[in-house]
Order: C-alpha cells, then sequence, then structure tokens
C-alpha cells in the first residue's frame, strides 16, 4: 500500500513539474514578445527645432533629441509626425558640430528608424 501511494504521489510531482515548466516557458516567451513589440511601435509627436537641435515631442511636452535629424530636414516646426524610433547614449552624428550654448532639456536622445 505505501508502495501505491509513494508511486502516486511520484507521478503527481512529475505532472506538477512539466505543468511549472510549460507555464514558465509560456510566460518567459510572452514576455519576451512583447517587449520585441513595445520596440517597434509607432509614435507619434511634434518636431522642435531650435539651435540646440531637432527634438521630437511626445506626451507631456516630453523632448528627445533626433541624433539623425537629417531624416526629418523636411519637416517643419511644429509639424506633426508619426515615427518608430530607437532610444540611444551616443549620438555619432553630432560629434564635432559647434551648437549653440542654449539649454534644451530633453529625456534623452533616439535615432529615427522610419517616419510614416
Amino acid at each position: 500500500m505505501k508502495s501505491q501511494i509513494h508511486e502516486f504521489q511520484n507521478k503527481n510531482k512529475s505532472k506538477m513539474s512539466k505543468a511549472s515548466h510549460i507555464l514558465s516557458l509560456g510566460l518567459f516567451s510572452t514576455l519576451l514578445f512583447s517587449c520585441a513589440t513595445v520596440h517597434d511601435r509607432l509614435q507619434t509627436g511634434t518636431i522642435v527645432k531650435d539651435c540646440t537641435g531637432t527634438y521630437l515631442r511626445v506626451g507631456e511636452n516630453e523632448d528627445y533629441l533626433v541624433c539623425n535629424s537629417d531624416i526629418l530636414a523636411s519637416k517643419k516646426e511644429g509639424e506633426k509626425v508619426s515615427v518608430v524610433y530607437d532610444y540611444t547614449k551616443e549620438c555619432k552624428e553630432r560629434d564635432g558640430k559647434i551648437m549653440c550654448m542654449m539649454y534644451h532639456e530633453n529625456k534623452g536622445m533616439i535615432r529615427v528608424k522610419s517616419v510614416k
């Protein structure tokens, strides 16, 4: 009788173990794909230009410095645009360029991937 109970418990443990592995894999996959989806989503913002550079204003006056501003050269100040972008820590396009001494508060730097 004890061996039957022990065997029953072992079967239940293996079923629970398989179920927890499947659940963990499903949760991990969901998180992985949701992060990739958010990464390339289309954002609508307003073009802001001054002597310090070109910015994309999104949300409640959150400006992001556009590193590759040449992609938005044909856009005018105040124009609404929809773009796909990546956040970046470096702005090599601006290296060695002389900018004015004015301060423009921003939330970070972005590199625009496409304009819709």
